[in-house]
């Protein structure tokens, strides 16, 4: 009888949470709740963040941004059919406005499809940049006007004042101020399109080196993007990787090294300085140190390893370790690029392919290839030394027991 009232407390208290939580869900407004969507994703809690998306969709199932922030989930969780749709349904919806759905549809296409995604995003990025900037000449030319009108009233008022004209002559020819400028937000807000309309390009570049590389014109239309990539934003360490590939990709050794070198100049001499605690507060992001990806990083040490700039190569993969010690590529890497200097390095060769080996059977790869080359050079390279340690103590112990227990039988065989 009184697990029967315990029962159904619990049930008229699930059942009251559940209602409570309804209601709190209906006082969100689809902006809001798309808030919280994205902060449980960003923390992981997909469930939490899928019951925030629904509810969106079920009010307005067309709303572009519920569109994109489910798709973005589905991503997170594997659902690649499922994020395909939302952004097809975005897409189809509003077509012409929106690049970011374009990007991300296209990285989850292949081949042409995703060629016509990335053109048309870029497309949507060129559209955007050209409206901020026109919008920033339209402040910048009322207010310059203020200023201009301002400077022939003084003029006018000092007429015959030779001196005075002067001063007024000078202060129409000086450059616009920082407060007839554009704000700081915007001049953000347009370095970060140019920024992914560079890497835009570079994507297309990847493209035609994979996907299309049997397309008649491939190098030329790689080249080509590469080029947009570097001309539009020549800070972008991205596009001057891009670059080292193609040139690996044409057996240009010396090209690939020159292109590497200036994509490190870019960003390396800074996270150097940020890991070793050199960099002055407030020059960086604090959460995000370094601008490039973890995949990006890891490209980069493989051209640096075909290059056989291992010094490098060493030093990027280390930071990686620093931000996460479970990648398996990571330590494989490292054990490789030490393997490629000799003999004299088999020692930190050993020490990271088995440290290659220990994540993968903690946290999987699903690279089968590269697996298969570790286990080839950790048969080549042989157990870590205490392992060898530990296998004679315990080939010792076995001796001892086999040797006792022959003691202990010839003693029962005199008995």
């Amino acid at each position: 009888m009184g697990k029967n009232t315990i029962a159904n407390q619990k049930k008229k208290m699930a059942k009251a949470l559940k209602k409570k939580a309804k209601l709190s869900l209906e006082a969100l407004s689809i902006p809001e709740l798309l808030v919280r969507a994205q902060e449980e994703i960003d923390t992981y809690h997909y469930e939490n963040a899928q019951i925030y998306c629904q509810e969106a969709l079920k009010r307005e199932p067309d709303h572009i941004r519920a569109l994109e922030t489910s798709a973005n989930l589905c991503i997170e969780v594997g659902n690649l059919d499922g994020a395909r749709h939302c952004l097809g349904r975005a897409i189809t919806v509003q077509p012409e406005e929106g690049y970011s759905k374009y990007l991300s549809m296209a990285q989850l296409m292949e081949g042409k499809e995703a060629l016509q995604c990335y053109l048309k995003g870029i497309e949507l990025i060129q559209r955007s940049v050209s409206d901020l900037q026109q919008r920033q000449l339209g402040e910048n030319t009322a207010n310059n006007s203020n200023e201009s009108t301002n400077s022939t009233c003084v003029e006018m008022s000092n007429e015959g004042d030779d001196g005075m004209a002067k001063e007024v002559e000078e202060r129409e020819n000086v450059p616009p101020t920082a407060s007839s400028s554009s704000s700081p937000e915007s001049q953000d807000h347009e370095s970060s399109l140019i920024r992914q309309m560079s890497s835009a390009y570079c994507s297309v570049a990847e493209l035609f080196m994979t996907d299309l590389c049997d397309e008649e014109d491939a190098e030329k239309q790689c080249h080509t993007h590469i080029s947009r990539a570097i001309e539009t934003d020549p800070n972008n360490p991205e596009a001057y990787q891009n670059m080292a590939s193609f040139n690996l990709v044409k057996q240009e050794m010396e090209s690939a090294k020159e292109s590497m070198a200036k994509s490190l100049e870019l960003w390396l001499p800074k996270h150097r300085a940020i890991r070793k605690g050199e960099a002055s507060p407030g020059t960086y992001d604090p959460v995000e140190i370094c601008p490039l990806s973890v995949s990006l990083r890891l490209s980069a040490a493989r051209i640096l390893i075909e290059v056989e700039d291992y010094e490098n190569a060493v030093e990027v993969l280390e930071g990686l370790t620093e931000e996460d010690d479970t990648i398996v590529d990571v330590w494989y890497l490292l054990g490789w690029t030490y393997y490629l200097r000799g003999e004299d390095h088999r020692d930190n060769a050993r020490y990271y392919l088995h440290k290659a080996m220990q994540t993968h059977k903690s946290e999987p790869s699903a690279d089968e290839e590269l697996i298969a080359h570790l286990d080839e050079l950790l048969t080549e390279l042989g157990p870590m030394p205490n392992e060898e340690e530990e296998s004679d103590n315990d080939a010792g112990i076995e001796d001892e027991l086999d040797s006792g227990e022959e003691d202990s039988n010839q003693a029962m065989d005199v008995n």
